[in-house]
C-alpha cells in the first residue's frame, strides 16, 4: 500500500473513530485513540493528503483528442471554400502532419552562396475537415489547437473567422465553443499561405525564409482538440485564447528532499460562481504518485485564477542527460467530490549552471556538453517537413544513441515531439521563438515577440530547456531587453539563461550566457559560453575518400564552384579535430552543439548537392563515417570506429584512421600487426600508409594495457543479392494516412556482406493501399518520388505513406543481375469516429539508465551559486581606466575600455567581424569599443575624451577611406590591424595626462565614405623608464 493511500486510509479510521469512537476504541485493540491521533497529527504535519484516487471521475471522452486523420485538400486558392456548405468532394484526401511541398523538395541542386532551396510551390492553399462531437461532450468547452502552420493560418469553423496565426513555428489554438455545433456536424477550413509577404518583413531577412527555413507550405505539425469540462485547467495556448495552464519550477533541492512549486490556472465557464478542490500531484516514472496536495479555491463565473501550492518531494530524482528522469505534475479540479478535469504536464527536477571557468554544472557535477543543432521543419527527403512524430523522435534517438546531450533548434522552436523528446533521452536544450537572422520591425517585431512569449508558455515546464534563445543574431539594446523581460515575467522561477547568437556589446547587459560561433574566441570572458554552431563544412555520405570507386572524391562536375570539396572520410576527421580543439580540449568551456545534425534544404554552399550536405545524417537519416567517429568520441560507452570500409581497388595505398576514447589503438591486416595508431585530437588514430590487402581489417583498442573495444571490417564480394529492411512507428504502420513505413535497400554478396562501393540505380514494384514516396540521390537532380533509386556506399533508404484503408503492401526491389527482395508490409487500422482519433501520435518508449550517486555537499554547492547574481560584462575598475572622461556620440555604445584578445568584436553592433591579428606592440593594450555603423557618421563631438594619464592612443583606420583631417596630425606607424572581413592603417599619437581628445568622425563632413568599416581605437598606458 502507498503512502498516500496509506494516509488517506488512516484519516477515514481516524474520521469513523470520531462518529464512533467504540469500534477503534474498544478494549484490546493495538491502537488505542490517542496513539492514532498522534500518528495522523505527524501524517498531517509531514505531507499534506489528497483524496484525489477516490473521486468519482465524470468525463468518458479524453481531454485530449487528435484531429489529425481525414481533411480535403486543395493546392490552390477557392473562393468561399471556408463555407461549411462549401463543395469539396473532388479534393484530396490528406492527413496531417502534411506539407504539399512533399514533392518538390530535394531535388535541386543548391546554387551556392548560402542560399536555401527556391523552386518550391508558394502560395494559397485550403484544408477542410468535418467532426461532430458524442453526446456527453456537448456540455464542453472544445479547444482547438495546431502545433504550427507554415506560414499564415486563417482558421474557420462552421463559416466563422477564429483568427489568424503568422508565426509558422509555435502553437496556436481557438476557443470553439461559441460556434460549435454540439449535436451535429461542425466543418473546420484552414486557409494556409507559405508566401513571404514583403510588407510584413520589409527591409529584413525574416525567419519564414529559405535560407532558414525553406517554406514547406501547409499543416505540417499535428492537430488536437481539447475537451474540457466547464470547470478545468487551462491550456498553455496564450496567444489567442490569453491561458496559461501549469507552471512547475524547483523551489528547493538537496540531495534527501526538494521542493516543487506550482501555479495552475483554473477556469470556471460556467455562469454561477463554484467552489473547487485542486488537487496538484507529482507522479514519478513508474505512474505512482510520490506527493500530492490539495487546496480550495473559490471560482467566479466566468472566471480565471490562479492557484498556487508546493509539493515536498523526498529522496529526489534528479534529471540530468546520463539519467533524464522525467516527472508528470498532475493537476486535477473537483466539485462536490466529482472530479471534473485532469492536466499534466511534464516535470524535471534538477539544477544547473554555466560557470565561465569551469563550463556547465548539473546537479553537483561538471558534464561538457556535445551535440547538434537542428532544423525545427526536420527536412526529409521525398516527404519534406510533414513527418509523423515518431520520426521526429527516431532522429534524436539516432542523436542519444551517438552521445549526444546538446540540441540547438535553429533558428526557430522545435517540435513539441522534439522537446519531449530532449526530456526522455536527456538533450539540454537551447530554444529559440522565431528567427532567421538580425532584428526586425513593425508587424514583424510585434510577432517575434509574442512567438517569443506563446513559446516560453508552452514549453516552460520541460526540464530539458536550459536555454531561451532570443535569436539567432544580435538585435538592438532595447529589443534585447524586451526580450529578456519576457523570460523574466513568463519564466521568472526557471533558472534558466538568456542569450542571443552572434551577440553585440550594445546588449551584454541583457544576456547573462554567451552563445558562441565557430568556435571563435570568446567574446566577453565575464561571461560562460556554450556553442551553438560548429563545423559548418559540407560533404554528401555518397563519397567516401579519394581512393574508392565510383567517385574517388569526387563530389561532381560543379565541385570547383564548392566552399567545400571533403570526402565523408575528411568530413569525419575534421568533426574530431575541431571537436577537440574548439572544446574537448578546453575545461572552461561549457562545449557546443555541431551544425547540423541532419542535412536539409536550408542555405548551402555547395553546387553538386541537393541539399546542405552538414549532417551527420543524410536527409533520409542514413549515417555518414562522421556519425560514428562523434559516437566513438562522445558515448558513455567505450567504443572504437573504423572510418571507412576495406574494399579498395588491388595495390591501393592509404592512411587509416580510427576513433576511440582509448589510449592507444593496434592496426591488423589479416591477422598481422601494423602497429599502433599515431594519437592526435584527444581521439584520433592514424595509420599513414596502409597497403590494401582484400580480407579483413581489425582495430584494437586499450585502456591502461586492457582492451576495451574492438571492430573488424570484411572486404565484401561480388554484388549478388538485394536486402529489403523495414522500419515502422511503435506498435506498427497506421493507416491513418499520414503514417511513414521506412525501407532500407542494400547490396549484398554471398555472404550477406554489403557491397561498401555499390552505386547503381535500384527500381521497385508497389503493390497496396499506400503511397510511394521514394528517396533521393544526393548528387542526383530530379532524384525524388520515383519507384528507383541508386544506392549510395551500398545503401539507401526510400519511404512509403500509408493510406487510410488497411491492408497488405507489397514491395520488391529488382536490379538486372541481382537476386530481388520482397518485403511484406501491414498497415494497421486505427479507430476514427466522428472525423476524431482518441488515440495520440506514438513514439518510441525508452528505458532509465542506472540512478548516479548524488554528491549532496556539491549539490548544495551549486544550488547556493545558482541563486546567487550572474555576472554581466566587466568593465575596468574606475581608478584603472584610462581616460577620466570619455563621451561618445555615435549610433551604437561606445567607450569601454575591453583588454585586448584574439578575435575579439571590435564594434559594439556587429558580431561577424572581429579581430585576426594585430601587431606585437598592441597585443596588451585596450579596446575602446564603438558602433561600426558609425563608419559615415560625423559630429563635432563624437568622441570627446580627457586622459587620465599619459596614454599611447592608437588609431586603426581603414585603408580604404581618405585619411581624415584629424588624424593628419597622428603618426602613421605602417603597421596594420587585420579584420576577417578587411585591413585598417594604424596610426599613432601620445596623450599627457589630463589631455583632450577631439575626434569628428569616420570621414571628413560631406566626404562620404567608401567602406563600410569604422575606425578602432587601441589605447594603452604610457611606459615608466
Amino acid at each position: 500500500m502507498s503512502a498516500l493511500l496509506f494516509d488517506h486510509y488512516l484519516l477515514r479510521s481516524v474520521f469513523s473513530a470520531i462518529r464512533d469512537p467504540s469500534p477503534i476504541c474498544a478494549p484490546g485493540r493495538p491502537v488505542g485513540c490517542l496513539t492514532l491521533l498522534l500518528i495522523v497529527i505527524a501524517v498531517l504535519v509531514s505531507d499534506p493528503v489528497c483524496f484525489a484516487d477516490t473521486t468519482k471521475n465524470i468525463n468518458s471522452m479524453p481531454r485530449k483528442v487528435s484531429l489529425n486523420a481525414d481533411w480535403r485538400f486543395l493546392c490552390d486558392d477557392a473562393e468561399g471554400a471556408k463555407s461549411p456548405t462549401f463543395d469539396d468532394s473532388q479534393w484530396t484526401t490528406v492527413s496531417c502532419p502534411h506539407t504539399w511541398n512533399d514533392i518538390d523538395t530535394f531535388d535541386d541542386f543548391g546554387t551556392g552562396g548560402h542560399q536555401g532551396e527556391t523552386d518550391l510551390w508558394q502560395g494559397t492553399a485550403w484544408y477542410r475537415k468535418e467532426f461532430s462531437l458524442p453526446a456527453d461532450a456537448t456540455n464542453k468547452q472544445v479547444v482547438l489547437e495546431f502545433e504550427a502552420v507554415r506560414q499564415i493560418a486563417d482558421v474557420y469553423l462552421n463559416g466563422h473567422h477564429l483568427g489568424t496565426d503568422k508565426t509558422g513555428f509555435i502553437p496556436f489554438g481557438f476557443d470553439l465553443t461559441p460556434h460549435l455545433n454540439k449535436t451535429g456536424t461542425n466543418v473546420l477550413a484552414v486557409k494556409a499561405n507559405n508566401a513571404v509577404e514583403p510588407e510584413l518583413y520589409s527591409g529584413t531577412t525574416p525567419w519564414h525564409h529559405q535560407n532558414w527555413h525553406p517554406p514547406h507550405g501547409g499543416i505540417y505539425r499535428n492537430v488536437y482538440l481539447h475537451v474540457l469540462d466547464p470547470v478545468h485547467v487551462t491550456l498553455p495556448l496564450y496567444g489567442k485564447l490569453g491561458t496559461e495552464g501549469v507552471y512547475a519550477w524547483t523551489e528547493s533541492l538537496s540531495k534527501d528532499r526538494a521542493v516543487v512549486g506550482l501555479t495552475a490556472e483554473v477556469e470556471n465557464s460556467q455562469q454561477m460562481d463554484t467552489d473547487a478542490t485542486v488537487t496538484f500531484s507529482l507522479r514519478g516514472h513508474d505512474g505512482e504518485i510520490v506527493a500530492c496536495t490539495e487546496k480550495m479555491t473559490k471560482i467566479a463565473a466566468g472566471e480565471r485564477t490562479k492557484v498556487e501550492s508546493s509539493l515536498n518531494v523526498t529522496d529526489p530524482h534528479l534529471w540530468e542527460p546520463d539519467y533524464p528522469y522525467v516527472y508528470t505534475v498532475e493537476v486535477a479540479v473537483s466539485v462536490d467530490g466529482t472530479q471534473r478535469d485532469t492536466s499534466t504536464s511534464p516535470f524535471g527536477i534538477r539544477n544547473f549552471r554555466f560557470d565561465r571557468d569551469t563550463g556547465f554544472w548539473i546537479n553537483g557535477h561538471p558534464l561538457k556538453l556535445h551535440g547538434w543543432g537542428q532544423k525545427p521543419i526536420a527536412g526529409w527527403a521525398g516527404l519534406g517537413a510533414g513527418i509523423p512524430n515518431w520520426m521526429h523522435d527516431y532522429t534524436l534517438k539516432l542523436m542519444e544513441e551517438a552521445g549526444g546531450n546538446l540540441i540547438r533548434w535553429g533558428h526557430c522552436a522545435g517540435p513539441a515531439v522534439g522537446v519531449e523528446s530532449s526530456d526522455k533521452y536527456g538533450f539540454v536544450t537551447i530554444m529559440p521563438g522565431v528567427d532567421g537572422e538580425k532584428d526586425c520591425h513593425g508587424e514583424a517585431w510585434q510577432i517575434r515577440t509574442a512567438a517569443f512569449r506563446d513559446m516560453i508558455i508552452y514549453y516552460r515546464n520541460h526540464p530539458a530547456i536550459c536555454v531561451w534563445e532570443g535569436g539567432n543574431y544580435s538585435v538592438s539594446p532595447s529589443h534585447a531587453a524586451e526580450m529578456k523581460a519576457i523570460t523574466q515575467k513568463w519564466d521568472p522561477r526557471g533558472q534558466r539563461y538568456f542569450g542571443f547568437r552572434m551577440s553585440t556589446p550594445e546588449i551584454v547587459e541583457s544576456i547573462d550566457l554567451e552563445l558562441g560561433t565557430v568556435g571563435r574566441t570568446r567574446a566577453f570572458p565575464s561571461l560562460p559560453v556554450v556553442e551553438t554552431e560548429y563545423d559548418r563544412t559540407e560533404t554528401p555520405r555518397r563519397v567516401w575518400d579519394k581512393y574508392s570507386p565510383p567517385d574517388f572524391g569526387s563530389l561532381g562536375k560543379l565541385a570547383e564552384l564548392n566552399t567545400y570539396n571533403l570526402t565523408s572520410e575528411g568530413f569525419a576527421t575534421n568533426a574530431i579535430e575541431e571537436w577537440w580543439t574548439l572544446f574537448g580540449s578546453k575545461p572552461d568551456h561549457s562545449g557546443g552543439a555541431n551544425w547540423i545534425f541532419s542535412d536539409g534544404t536550408h542555405g548551402t554552399r555547395q553546387r553538386t548537392d541537393c541539399a546542405r550536405a552538414t549532417g551527420e545524417v543524410d536527409a533520409v537519416r542514413l549515417p555518414k563515417e562522421a556519425y560514428w567517429a562523434l559516437q566513438a568520441t562522445w558515448d558513455n560507452d567505450d567504443r572504437v570506429h573504423l572510418i571507412g570500409h576495406w574494399n579498395y581497388p588491388q595495390g591501393t595505398v592509404k592512411p587509416i584512421y580510427a576513433v576511440s576514447k582509448a589510449d592507444r589503438a593496434e592496426l591488423f591486416v589479416n591477422g598481422k600487426c601494423l602497429g599502433e595508431g599515431q594519437r592526435s585530437f584527444g581521439t584520433l588514430f592514424t595509420w599513414p600508409d596502409v597497403v590494401f590487402d582484400p580480407g579483413a581489417i581489425k582495430v584494437v583498442a586499450y585502456r591502461d594495457e586492457i582492451e576495451i573495444a574492438r571492430q573488424v571490417k570484411q572486404t565484401a564480394g561480388k554484388p549478388v543479392a538485394i536486402r529489403l529492411t523495414p522500419t515502422t512507428a511503435p506498435g506498427g504502420w497506421r493507416a491513418d494516412g499520414s503514417d511513414i513505413a521506412l525501407i532500407d535497400f542494400e547490396v549484398v554478396d554471398a555472404q550477406g556482406c554489403r557491397c561498401p562501393t555499390d552505386q547503381a540505380r535500384v527500381d521497385f514494384d508497389v503493390s497496396g493501399p499506400s503511397v510511394w514516396r521514394g528517396g533521393y540521390n544526393s548528387g542526383k537532380e530530379d532524384s525524388t518520388n520515383h519507384f528507383y533509386l541508386d544506392t549510395e556506399c551500398g545503401i539507401n533508404r526510400v519511404s512509403i505513406r500509408s493510406k487510410p484503408q488497411p491492408g497488405e503492401v507489397v514491395i520488391t526491389a529488382h536490379r538486372k543481375g541481382l537476386a530481388s527482395a520482397t518485403l511484406r508490409l501491414q498497415s494497421k487500422p486505427v479507430e476514427i469516429h466522428r472525423g476524431i482519433m482518441n488515440s495520440l501520435p506514438p513514439v518510441f518508449d525508452t528505458s532509465l539508465p542506472q540512478r548516479p550517486e548524488i554528491d549532496a555537499a556539491k549539490l548544495a554547492e551549486l544550488t547556493v551559486l545558482i541563486n546567487a547574481p550572474r555576472v554581466t560584462l566587466a568593465e575596468n575598475a574606475a581608478d584603472d581606466r584610462l581616460f577620466s572622461m570619455f563621451a561618445y556620440t555615435g549610433n551604437g555604445v561606445g567607450g569601454t575600455e575591453t583588454p585586448y584578445q584574439h578575435e575579439m568584436l571590435p564594434y559594439s553592433d556587429e558580431a561577424r567581424i572581429y579581430i585576426k591579428e594585430v601587431p606585437e606592440f598592441l597585443k596588451d593594450s585596450r579596446v575602446i569599443r564603438t558602433a561600426k555603423n558609425d563608419s559615415a557618421y560625423w559630429a563635432a563631438d563624437y568622441i570627446v575624451a580627457t586622459a587620465g594619464r599619459d596614454i599611447d592612443l592608437f588609431v586603426a583606420h581603414d585603408v580604404k577611406v581618405p585619411q581624415p583631417n584629424w588624424l593628419k596630425d597622428f603618426d602613421k606607424t605602417g603597421d596594420q590591424v587585420h579584420l576577417n572581413r578587411g585591413r585598417l592603417q594604424i596610426y599613432r599619437t601620445r596623450l599627457a595626462k589630463n589631455e583632450e581628445l577631439r575626434i569628428p568622425g569616420n570621414a571628413d563632413q560631406g566626404k562620404g565614405r567608401t567602406s563600410h568599416l569604422n575606425m578602432i581605437l587601441f589605447c594603452k598606458p604610457v611606459a615608466n623608464d
